[in-house]
């Protein structure tokens, strides 16, 4: 596709290696037959990464995904790993951000690491689409969110086995028209 000229169509994105149980993207996979390829991706709307590991490609992010803000919509990270003020620092890069999926496949229960006070996302996403969050117990993450944004106004919100419900549910209540929880959601009493 990238021969072809074709890659700067793609409106959908998705990096996912299910076959290697210890795949993380990161920064080693990028060498001069990636990069290139991966820097014409300049039309996508939609962007899912599975097993993104932020610290990699820290400080210099904005050099491998700088392309990508003018039209990201919709944000899916499943397994990110990183502090919270990195994970949030880059969500903060997609400045039209609407949509947001944050999946794990289940519940941590480690204690948050320190972060750096000092990364700040550079732009607030409007937020304003939808919120999807799986097996989420990262509640710092998402008081850290709420404030370096200014706050959050998702419309719909699916939450399943998720710490930090009311805290969503606050700080969304003027803005959420639906709210979805599953049957079998051990935290949706």
């Amino acid at each position: 596709m990238h021969i072809l000229g074709l890659l700067p169509l793609v409106r959908k994105l998705q990096v996912v290696d299910k076959n290697h149980p210890n795949f993380w993207f990161s920064k080693k996979l990028f060498n001069c037959r990636v990069i290139r390829p991966f820097l014409t991706f300049t039309n996508v709307r939609k962007l899912e990464i599975d097993f993104l590991d932020i610290p990699s490609f820290m400080p210099g992010i904005r050099w491998y995904f700088g392309h990508l803000p003018p039209t990201v919509r919709s944000l899916t990270l499943r397994e990110p790993r990183g502090s919270r003020r990195e994970i949030i620092y880059f969500i903060g890069l997609f400045q039209h951000l609407q949509g947001l999926r944050l999946s794990y496949d289940k519940p941590k229960l480690e204690e948050e690491s320190a972060d750096d006070p000092t990364l700040t996302p550079l732009f607030i996403p409007p937020l304003r689409g939808w919120l999807e969050l799986f097996c989420f117990t990262r509640v710092d993450l998402l008081k850290d969110m709420i404030d370096l944004f200014g706050g959050i106004r998702f419309r719909y919100m699916y939450l399943y086995n998720v710490d930090g419900m009311r805290l969503l549910l606050d700080a969304c209540a003027k803005t959420l028209e639906t709210f979805e929880l599953n049957p079998a959601d051990p935290r949706s009493e």
